[in-house]
């Protein structure tokens, strides 16, 4: 992918400014008063899939991508076909060498119908596949600038931009031009009560988690992972809409200076595990378990909440087995996860036709 770098000085030409007049609505949910549905499911297991991570789709495929720590001569990114669920090629050559990635850590669907874009934000950059084509290698990158206010991850726009959070600075959510240059802020963070020393750093960290949009970048979502909050941000409306739940209590948490990260111990439970966003809907994959239990039981996240596009909670789903990340296909009524289990695969779970 070539930057249009016509674009981006077109916008940078702007007076730079923060939007700080859009609403903000903060709502409680609580998912004991939601129908609940129980989703049971089936498991299918690949010799490819060594370490995997995450999840995504781009039309009637899903990507998966790999953590950093298997072995540098295998590929980080597999392709698979969802129906019939079948492997169809992998991606991502380790290494920081042209159209190499180092790590998989966010996905783009790309601008067109035979590519797509992996973030690597090890090397700060996102590399271009062709799904068509033998070669693990890239077809193109573009590094993420280094920007002020600093995105660790951001997404690459149409408009030739960059939209991310920023881990230093009074918004929640920045947009950023090709230079790195701030060109709009959203959002600010809420104060909490007795800890007015906590500075915009220790925010991010408070909230961060799971940061993804729709195939058309009309909405996107934070999911905490810290605590049970979700943040839906509407780019059209700049409207901000914040829901807690199921509980509206901060983690345990420390802070030993305004440049030191939180101290959050392992004992406290991880809230949401992932998000994924619909042409109708929003699917929050919630754990609410800690560390121990993980080890113990090797659950991570067996609940789904729903709720619509502006933040309305609609029901709850059950799951028989626990996973890490979701696709959900509404044609074809189908959940699909990364297990956590000792031998990690892709369970699919089949949603009740009325449900949808």
């Amino acid at each position: 992918m070539k930057p249009k770098i016509i674009t981006a000085l077109f916008l940078f030409s702007f007076t730079v400014f923060s939007c700080k007049n859009e609403s903000t609505k903060i709502a409680d949910f609580n998912p004991e008063l939601l129908e609940s549905f129980l989703l049971e499911s089936e498991k299918s297991t690949f010799s490819e899939i060594k370490n995997p991570v995450k999840i995504f789709s781009k039309d009637d495929l899903l990507i998966i991508t790999e953590n950093n720590r298997i072995s540098p001569d295998l590929p980080l990114v597999h392709i698979f076909l969802k129906e019939p669920l079948t492997y169809l090629s992998s991606k991502g050559t380790i290494g920081f060498g042209p159209n190499e990635i180092p790590s998989a850590d966010m996905f783009n669907p790309g601008d067109s119908d035979s590519t797509f874009l992996i973030y690597s934000g090890m090397d700060r950059k996102f590399v271009e596949y062709n799904i068509f084509d033998s070669s693990r290698l890239g077809i193109s990158e573009y590094k993420l600038p280094v920007s002020e206010p600093p995105i660790p991850l951001g997404y690459l726009l149409p408009d030739s931009t960059f939209i991310g959070m920023p881990t230093y600075g009074e918004n929640k959510f920045v947009e950023v031009d090709f230079q790195g240059k701030k060109i709009n802020g959203y959002g600010e963070w809420e104060q909490i009560a007795g800890k007015k020393e906590m500075s915009f750093f220790h925010h991010f960290l408070l909230n961060n988690g799971w940061f993804k949009t729709d195939d058309n970048f009309t909405l996107f979502v934070n999911a905490s992972i810290f605590r049970d909050r979700l943040e839906i941000f509407n780019p059209k409306t700049k409207e901000i809409k914040t829901i807690d739940g199921p509980s509206s209590e901060l983690p345990e948490f420390k802070f030993y200076g305004a440049s030191m990260p939180l101290d959050i111990p392992i004992s406290n439970p991880f809230r949401y595990r992932d998000v994924y966003i619909s042409k109708d809907k929003i699917y929050a994959l919630y754990g609410g378990l800690n560390e121990a239990h993980y080890k113990k039981t090797s659950e991570i996240a067996k609940q789904i909440f729903v709720f619509t596009r502006t933040g309305e909670p609609i029901l709850k789903f059950d799951l028989d087995r626990s996973i890490r990340s979701i696709v959900v296909d509404e044609k074809l009524n189908k959940i699909y996860g990364m297990t956590t289990d000792e031998d990690p695969g892709i369970a699919v779970f089949k949603i009740p036709s009325e449900v949808l």
